[in-house]
């Protein structure tokens, strides 16, 4: 009898312990049904896109972004919004998948596209990559999560107008000043020296040669100055 009992008892101890892995069996595959993974988020592109609203040196450009989950969408809203701000004959400069872009230009109407998970860094590694950096500036940029970029860059200060050059020539009976512009901008100007004066007019990129005659020669060195109501002005030393 004491034989049996023990049997039994070893039996249901089997039988207990059997029960136990499958209901922890159970509950391992009940967990995987009922956890999937997490989904993978869709991929947002950004697209940048560059047109001319002036073709001539210093050229203007405009540009255009979009963001979609399509890269082809991206693209074409970019385009659009080229388009809309005035640009011509726009082009996708650059597309960014989670990222940020940027697009950028200079004066001669090049231009060059970066992106980087920094808006900052794509910045400057789209003007970094312009070959000329005169007037170098980015257009437009942006991110694909949709944050706001910083102001474009601020357009630079115009370039101080260069007054003109001045070169001498002795002629029969006096002197001759060979007065070339560079400011760009037609002007009247004043040649001025030691008791003497005279006006005349120098049209823009264009050189004009005042005939100072007769002139007696003194033999020392006279300083001329030549002051443009362009805001320009030359000063100048020739021995005479």
């Amino acid at each position: 009898m004491t034989i049996a009992h023990h049997t039994r008892t070893s039996r249901q101890g089997r039988t207990t312990a059997a029960a136990a892995v499958l209901l922890a069996a159970s509950a391992t595959v009940a967990g995987m049904i009922t956890a999937p993974a997490p989904a993978h988020a869709a991929d947002q592109y950004i697209a940048l896109a560059l047109g001319y609203v002036n073709e001539n040196p210093p050229v203007t450009m405009a540009g255009g972004s979009a963001i979609s989950s399509a890269q082809d969408q991206a693209a074409q809203g970019a385009l659009t919004n080229c388009s809309g701000n005035g640009g011509s004959h726009c082009v996708a400069e650059v597309i960014a998948t989670n990222a940020c872009a940027a697009a950028a230009s200079n004066d001669y109407g090049e231009m060059t596209g970066a992106s980087d998970p920094s808006l900052a860094t794509a910045q400057s590694k789209a003007k970094s990559q312009l070959q000329n950096q005169q007037g170098a500036k980015v257009i437009v940029s942006g991110c694909a999560n949709g944050s706001t970029p910083p102001p474009n860059d601020p357009p630079p200060p115009p370039a101080p107008k260069q007054g003109p050059t001045v070169s001498f020539d002795p002629v029969l009976g006096g002197l001759v000043a060979h007065i070339t512009d560079r400011s760009g901008v037609s002007s009247q100007c004043t040649y001025a020296t030691d008791n003497y004066s005279r006006g005349f007019a120098l049209p823009a990129n264009s050189k004009y040669d005042l005939r100072i005659v007769p002139a007696v020669p003194r033999f020392r060195n006279w300083t001329v100055t030549i002051t443009c109501d362009n805001g320009t002005s030359t000063t100048a030393t020739t021995y005479f």
